[in-house]
């Protein structure tokens, strides 16, 4: 048996941790003219098995929405979310900076946090960890120039939000492929096409090399203490929606002769087998050990011309497990399917998944 780690919940502190709370999946898309719509759905409920073709048992998504926002549809327009917030935040220099929203799950509140900074005009990668979200982007302002903020609670008793700026990495962020933080509960890795895998400690604010080898996730990785390994999608995987786990690297590492960390494919497939369906695949997790694939698919034997059911979701729950022969499987897989709304039937729909 492997050495359980300090934390499954990526360093949050103890009185923000998931121990016996319910976990639910939270959609955001662009289903209205004038904005988004965040939509509840209990991951409990999803009862097909998976792989099965539950393009004819798909159902509405959870009506209604448990918010909607007024937001363009924009690129500019980007989603997150910090412990059980999710945070809406945009810049447009012609329009001025709008405050970021925190819409709190819990209590069904919105607050105003600061305004979006400058620095980060355009967004290259958002990162949420430690209860904090860490942003890389640029800005014509300061031409072009790499930035890194923060936004974090303020330590007063307002309870408010405050952006900090803090070193920028020594790396191009738009190469950054994916990020996982670290279960000592206060370093982040990143890796980078070109440039290899650095981690970055939100305590001392240094950044550190650790080889010129790469994680081989793609966007978010989790870390599962039940395999003892961070999980993610696939970066190079030949069909989308492939699952890995990676050893965790030691945050102590430099990049002295280190060779990579060896990884693992699950050998269940939980994306459609039809790739050319798959418009977009995201992963988040659900509770401790449980995450959730979310498929944005075609749907199969329909005309082109028929736009409300044309699209659906298709979302997977599962937990990892290695067999008898260290292998990683896939366990306990349950399925449901959704429609999506007719403002959002297209394969361009902007949508974000979080597990809360």
């Amino acid at each position: 048996m492997p050495k359980r780690r300090r934390s499954d919940d990526e360093g949050v502190p103890r009185s923000m941790r998931s121990h016996g709370r319910r976990h639910y999946l939270y959609i955001v898309v662009d289903d209205w003219t004038k904005g988004y719509s965040i939509y509840k759905v209990d991951v409990a409920d999803l009862d097909g098995e998976s792989g099965a073709d539950l393009d004819s048992q798909a159902s509405r998504l959870p009506e209604p929405p448990v918010f909607r926002l007024e937001f363009p549809h924009d690129c500019s327009s980007q989603f997150a979310a910090i412990g059980g917030r999710i945070v809406a935040m945009r810049y447009k220099e012609e329009e001025n900076a709008g405050p970021v929203l925190l819409y709190d799950t819990a209590t069904g509140g919105l607050a105003l946090g600061p305004r979006t900074p400058v620095q980060v005009e355009y967004v290259s990668h958002l990162v949420s960890a430690f209860g904090r979200l860490y942003v890389m982007g640029a800005s014509r302002l300061y031409k072009g120039e790499h930035q890194f903020e923060v936004l974090a609670a303020d330590d007063d008793e307002n309870g408010g939000w405050a952006w900090n700026a803090v070193p920028m990495a020594p790396f191009i962020i738009s190469q950054v492929t994916c990020h996982a933080a670290h279960p000592d509960g206060h370093t982040i890795f990143f890796s980078a096409y070109h440039h290899g895998t650095y981690s970055f400690d939100t305590e001392t604010n240094e950044w550190k090399r650790h080889g010129d080898w790469m994680l081989p996730f793609q966007g978010h990785a989790y870390y599962d203490g039940e395999v003892d390994a961070w999980v993610g999608l696939h970066r190079d995987g030949a069909e989308p929606g492939a699952v890995c786990s990676c050893d965790v690297v030691s945050a102590g590492d430099d990049d002295q002769g280190r060779p990579p960390p060896a990884w693992k494919l699950a050998k269940e497939k939980m994306a459609c087998e039809d790739v050319e369906r798959i418009e977009t695949v995201a992963l988040t997790r659900v509770g401790r050990g449980k995450f959730c694939l979310v498929e944005h698919r075609s749907r199969k034997g329909l005309p082109s011309d028929v736009l409300d059911t044309r699209y659906l979701f298709y979302a997977t729950t599962f937990k990892l497990r290695y067999d008898k022969n260290g292998g990683l499987r896939a366990t306990a897989c349950r399925t449901r399917s959704y429609t999506i709304p007719r403002q959002a039937n297209g394969p361009k729909s902007n949508w974000w998944v979080f597990g809360i």
